[in-house]
């Protein structure tokens, strides 16, 4: 402040100019605090929020079988402990950095260029022993416990060989074949062992009786796929020319989503399944339906043109078994094999096979495969269970009526517009690459008389 001649006191313009713009930079710097502090605090909610899903297909942490409580155990003490941690962490540094934050010198206070006054600067423990052991040995004793429980879980998850006391079929196994973009189930009630050819191949959802172990063994038909449901069990990479042994099971009566969880080409997220677990008794008469082939039907029958309209257009790729049979013997293997490749090289293959020698497909590009129409109408899903077939499929499984969606109401519009033009409804399928179902460029005339045979398909 100076006095002019009338003594008056007036402001030094110069020093008001350097205040204010101190002012300013101060309000500046805490306002831009407070943003980051509100964006800090706008993710951390965000996480949380992402958690309160209900419902969801894909829960791992709603566990519903032997292989998933395994994996459920494990995790849910690792994100206690995990979120623990952080906090500690996190809070202690917000709290360090609060408390020992760089301020401005106080009015008569000096400061050295890092802006703390000489008395305040903060106490430097490098160095210190017991604090340097500390930071040491405890991650260190936190790390080993987790690696402990891990390699627990991982051998409880590696045990393939389990076997129920009591069950329909105590012998059961199921050889997983993933292709773009579906999964097909290839059923052998006894056992892989001395089988000829499977009992029955279905596709999309693979059935289970609740509470028993299945070995299921996955392989690949083209290229790398993972077969995952997450309530039941976890990943199992589905490689070309091998089959890797794994175990489903199921604890409850339901219906399970599932996902390809390796990147298989361009429809890769479109590549989903389901797990399907009924009763004891539900399952025997799924295995004896599955069991049944078809007659062909005569003229004159119902559906006998949408047969027809089958048999001209659909036959190249999928089959009925009974109606689109390649082997007077009926075989539910040779019908199948006879799309898939020479059925010689089928007997005799030397790569990729189980222990028996069945085979279990070589590492092409291209799967050149379709799937096994036969119950079509028994299933909730199709075109690798992208779409659902019955709109109230989850609830009806989840209620024990799995076996009685065949008759019920169906999604007939969904699967007209797939008829119709299945490249549009399911992206990125590449039906020209032998990748996907192509445009049957089906009259409408056509398309409603395949639907109602589809349908008759139980």
């Amino acid at each position: 402040m100076i006095k002019n001649r009338n003594n008056l006191i007036c402001v030094d313009p110069n020093k008001s100019s350097a205040k204010n713009t101190k002012s300013s930079e101060s309000g500046y710097e805490k306002n831009r605090t407070h943003r980051w502090a509100i964006l800090f605090l706008a993710v951390v909610a965000a996480l949380f929020i992402t958690g309160c899903a209900s419902n969801a297909p894909l829960d791992t942490l709603d566990p519903a079988g032997r292989k998933s409580n395994d994996i459920n155990n494990l995790i849910n003490p690792i994100f206690v402990i995990a979120g623990v941690v952080f906090v500690f962490i996190q809070g202690a540094v917000l709290y360090l950095g609060w408390k020992f934050k760089v301020r401005e010198p106080k009015d008569g206070e000096e400061s050295f260029d890092g802006g703390y006054p000489d008395e305040e600067f903060p106490e430097q423990v490098h160095g210190h022993f017991a604090a340097e052991i500390g930071w040491t040995i405890g991650p260190t004793i936190l790390m080993a416990a987790i690696a402990i429980f891990s390699v627990g879980a991982l051998l409880s998850l590696d045990d393939v060989d389990a076997a129920p006391d009591e069950a329909v079929y105590p012998e059961m196994e199921v050889l997983v074949v993933g292709q773009q973009w579906w999964w097909e189930y290839q059923y052998y009630l006894e056992g892989v062992d001395g089988a000829e050819q499977p009992d029955f191949v279905t596709a999309n959802e693979i059935v289970v009786p609740v509470g028993q172990d299945i070995r299921i063994h996955t392989t690949s038909r083209d290229v790398l796929h993972s077969f995952w449901i997450p309530r039941l069990n976890g990943k199992k990479d589905s490689v070309p020319g091998r089959t890797s042994p794994w175990v489903l099971q199921s604890n409850e009566i339901g219906r399970f989503a599932g996902q390809c969880t390796e990147f298989c080409g361009l429809s890769h997220a479109y590549m989903r399944m389901y797990a399907v677990s009924l009763s004891q008794e539900n399952f025997q008469i799924w295995v004896d339906n599955q069991m049944r082939t078809r007659e062909p039907l005569q003229e004159g029958d119902e559906n006998y043109e949408g047969e027809q309209v089958f048999l001209l257009n659909c036959a190249r790729c999928h089959i009925i078994n009974g109606v689109t049979s390649r082997d007077t013997s009926g075989s539910v293997q040779l019908d199948t094999m006879a799309l898939y490749g020479n059925i010689e090289e089928y007997r005799n293959h030397s790569d990729g096979t189980l222990s028996q020698g069945k085979y279990t497909g070589s590492a092409n590009l291209t799967a050149g495969a379709a799937p096994n129409l036969t119950h079509f109408a028994t299933r909730s899903s199709y075109a690798g269970s992208f779409f659902q077939l019955y709109p109230d499929a989850q609830e009806m499984a989840d209620a024990g009526n799995y076996l009685d969606l065949a008759g019920s109401d169906y999604a007939r519009g969904t699967l007209e517009a797939w008829l119709r033009n299945s490249p549009k409804e399911k992206p990125n399928a590449q039906p020209e690459q032998a990748r996907g179902m192509p445009n049957l460029n089906l009259s409408e005339a056509d398309i409603d008389l395949l639907v109602d045979y589809l349908i008759s398909l139980d």
